[in-house]
């Protein structure tokens, strides 16, 4: 990783070498019952545009489709060459970090996805074989709405609609649970923050 180093068995350091109290919640303390039941609801009423976000969204790479953003954006601020390349650079090893840590609690917690259960889930998109807590799109998606926010400021509101789209498009694909993605966003968000404060400092 590059900002967030491990210290010892499930201790984790900031870029200052400071303890990271990591906030999530355990997954023990989650109504999973309530959870599948929103996935099957979610799913029996999925609209056609939710259906398109989902394939969208979780087709191909999703570190390309936030780099197209970046792009988008660097091209309506008219960002140089030199400035886009710090950008970037910011944003590749911020996102690195949130999915690095993303897979360690997923494998950590080791939790059933949706199809795991069996009962009326037919996901959208292939169902990953990872585990499912917490999300890692949603974690890249937190990851990046701050990272983005803090280099392009006037978009942040768009930038937040845009990386919770890409989170939420995660339930109606039918590949994840409601808790996933806010623990996911949580994560990415958390260290997304951490890479805003080295920024800064």
């Amino acid at each position: 990783m590059v900002f967030i180093h491990r210290s010892g068995n499930h201790v984790f350091l900031d870029p200052f070498q400071r303890k990271i109290s990591w906030d999530l919640r355990h997954p023990n303390l989650i109504n999973w019952t309530f959870e599948r039941l929103i996935v099957q609801q979610t799913l029996a009423a999925l609209t056609p545009r939710q259906k398109q976000m989902a394939e969208y969204w979780g087709n191909g790479m999703l570190t390309e489709k936030i780099r197209r953003i970046i792009f988008r954006l660097a091209d309506k601020y008219n960002i140089g060459a030199t400035k886009l390349a710090f950008v970037l650079g910011y944003f590749y090893a911020a996102v690195n970090d949130a999915f690095v840590m993303s897979m360690y609690f997923k494998y950590l917690y080791d939790t059933a996805r949706p199809i795991q259960y069996g009962s009326n889930v037919a996901a959208v998109i292939d169902t990953p074989q990872s585990p499912s807590y917490p999300s890692g799109h949603a974690a890249i998606a937190g990851c990046s709405q701050m990272v983005l926010s803090h280099f392009f400021p006037s978009e942040s509101a768009s930038i937040q609609r845009k990386m919770e789209e890409c989170a939420q498009s995660r339930v109606y694909a039918g590949v994840h649970f409601k808790a996933d993605i806010e623990a996911g966003l949580k994560l990415g968000r958390q260290i997304g923050k951490i890479v805003m404060y080295y920024m800064k400092g």
